[in-house]
């Protein structure tokens, strides 16, 4: 707590505030860990976190600052933003069986939290204060935190939809409780339009997916279509004209089209669209890495954080990312550090390319950085060594989410008058607290599986033949075992690179990974989430932006809360044996 007392004649920076800043960041982190397992990507929860803030402050404690609130979503973001990071990754081995150490896996995630905020701190004056990066949602939140009235009415819109979602889930969960079921988990139309099989149209009962749909607004239309191409035209096309092997069955014609074109093409597109982002801005990244002043940030007096304190905190997180990954595997010592100083470089790039782009667009590539991390970098340098590969890349990709976090915290403190040192010290204080809570809900979930009634063999709670599917780390499974067994399907690869790095140079920052990711995404939590993202641009259109994010965003924001921790809740009743 000494980054608090320092500050403690700074009334805006209380323990008070941190406390509720941890409390909002904990559940945010349980919610948005199920909603990017089940969903495969996330959303920004420091909106969500600057909405929460205010209701708790003003509702419960009756008081509350613009600064004050400003740390609440500082501490908030730090440790909920390595979620993707984490959930992206970790779950492979799980699917896969592999055998690894959970407490190892935990060191190397909460190494990258911190090395992530310590590489990306000595670059904020460039960023913000000399190129004046927009960063769009840190600029939104600082518009939330300087309306407290507002906070206070938003807060009760995020209420009511979490209460509407989580209503929804339970009356899908009915047969769990022993009751009748009123509403199935999920729908197949096919069956009332009379469409043939192999139109996947199965929509999830999900009000989390509709919420994020409709937060993610027009871009989201792009993952609509993205779904729409794989599904509803590409795999029909290839059935319809009888273009498959005589072998596969016309009831499983589908899932071969998915796993074998669609899939590593949608994985390609993801590649590609990242490497091309990176071009594109090589530019900005040059000024950047410039602009790193080592004496510009550590004189006496300096509003940063001490480059002395980064010395240490970085050195300290690098030493537990090589030990992490020596005790993982089976690798000498010498390959343990080469692993690491390799994926300590390429987190650091990584972290400066994923916050231009958020500084620039909003928009995150950490999926497609997570992927060239392992399947890449890593499985290269450790190809038997999959746990280690997983476990360094699940680190680097906690580390450039919190990059661009941090970046993005920094921004909506700027323009709402906050210290960065403050939110700096803060955001290195809570951010090894996510993988933490990450992982644990990670796990709860895989236990809840149950048995199998008949062999009375334990059941996966989520992956390949449940109803969580875990997508991001079944794609990432399906690219490790191309490149461990030398049968990388490099013509569909490089088909959906080319194609993704062409999409990048449109007017929509991202789409070649938006629609990459989208093209082996389940079509069934698709589908809802299209659906959320129609009523967006329709409300839009009806009632105006500002309308729709004053009053309509926190309502969506609402239906993730509601579903994913009622989830949660079931995962632990079903873990304990209640049900």
């Amino acid at each position: 707590m000494s980054a608090i007392k320092k500050y403690k004649t700074y009334s805006d920076v209380t323990p008070l505030g941190v406390a509720v800043g941890i409390f909002i960041g904990v559940l945010m982190t349980a919610s948005f860990s199920y909603a990017a397992l089940v969903l495969g990507f996330s959303t920004n929860g420091s909106p969500v976190a600057a909405v929460l803030g205010w209701g708790i402050m003003r509702a419960i404690f009756k008081r509350g600052t613009i600064i004050e609130n400003n740390i609440i979503q500082t501490v908030a973001s730090g440790i909920n933003t390595s979620t993707a990071g984490v959930i992206f990754t970790v779950p492979v081995l799980l699917i896969r069986g592999a055998n690894f150490d959970f407490i190892w896996v935990l060191a190397a995630c909460v190494a990258g939290a911190i090395l992530g905020v310590g590489f990306i701190i000595p670059l904020r004056k460039q960023m913000i204060d000399i190129d004046r990066l927009r960063f769009p949602s840190g600029t939104a939140i600082a518009s939330i935190l300087k309306s407290p009235a507002e906070g206070m009415k938003k807060s009760k819109l995020l209420i009511y939809g979490a209460a509407l979602s989580a209503t929804v889930y339970l009356i899908t969960r009915f047969p769990d409780l022993g009751l009748p079921q009123i509403i199935p988990s999920s729908f197949d139309l096919n069956s009332i339009i009379g469409l043939p099989p192999y139109f996947k149209n199965i929509w999830a009962v999900s009000l989390l997916s509709v919420g994020i749909g409709y937060i993610a607004g027009r871009n989201g239309l792009f993952v609509l279509a993205g779904g729409l191409l794989a599904y509803w035209l590409i795999a029909p096309f290839f059935i319809g004209f009888n273009l498959l092997p005589e072998n596969v069955e016309i009831a499983k014609a589908a899932d071969f089209v998915h796993s074998q074109m669609t899939r590593p093409v949608g994985i390609g597109m993801l590649i590609g669209g990242s490497l091309m982002s990176i071009v594109l801005i090589i530019p900005a990244i040059k000024a950047t890495i410039k602009s790193f002043n080592v004496k510009a940030i550590s004189g006496a007096g300096s509003d940063e954080l001490s480059i002395k304190v980064l010395y240490k905190v970085i050195a300290a997180a690098f030493v537990l990312f090589l030990l992490a990954g020596y005790f993982t595997s089976d690798i000498d010592f010498l390959t343990a550090v080469i692993v690491s100083v390799v994926s300590t470089f390429w987190l650091m790039f990584a972290g400066i390319i994923v916050s231009q782009a958020t500084g620039m667009t909003d928009w995150t590539p950490i999926s497609g950085m997570s992927l060239i991390a392992v399947a890449i970098l890593m499985m290269f340098l450790t190809p038997e060594q999959i746990s280690t590969a997983v476990l360094i890349g699940a680190g680097v990709s906690v580390a450039i989410a919190e990059s661009a976090d941090m970046m993005q915290d920094l921004k909506t403190g700027h323009l709402v008058g906050n210290f960065p040192v403050q939110q700096q010290k803060l955001q290195l204080f809570v951010a090894g607290l996510g993988p933490v809570i990450s992982l644990s809900v990670m796990l709860l979930i895989w236990n809840s599986g149950g048995t199998d009634p008949v062999t009375g063999a334990k059941l996966p709670g989520f992956g390949p033949g449940t109803e969580i599917e875990a997508p991001q780390a079944v794609a990432l499974g399906a690219t490790i075992d191309a490149v461990q067994n030398g049968d990388v399907p490099v013509a569909k690869f490089l088909t959906g690179a080319i194609i993704g790095g062409a999409l990048s140079f449109t007017a929509i920052p991202g789409l070649g990974v938006i629609m990459g990711i989208s093209m082996y995404l389940s079509m069934k939590y698709i589908l809802p989430y299209g659906l959320g993202s129609l009523i967006s641009v329709f409300m839009i259109r009806r009632k105006g932006k500002k309308w729709s994010e004053k009053w309509a965003v926190p309502f969506a924001a609402g239906l993730i809360l509601g579903e994913a921790l009622l989830i949660i809740v079931f995962a632990l009743l079903k873990v304990g044996g209640v049900i």
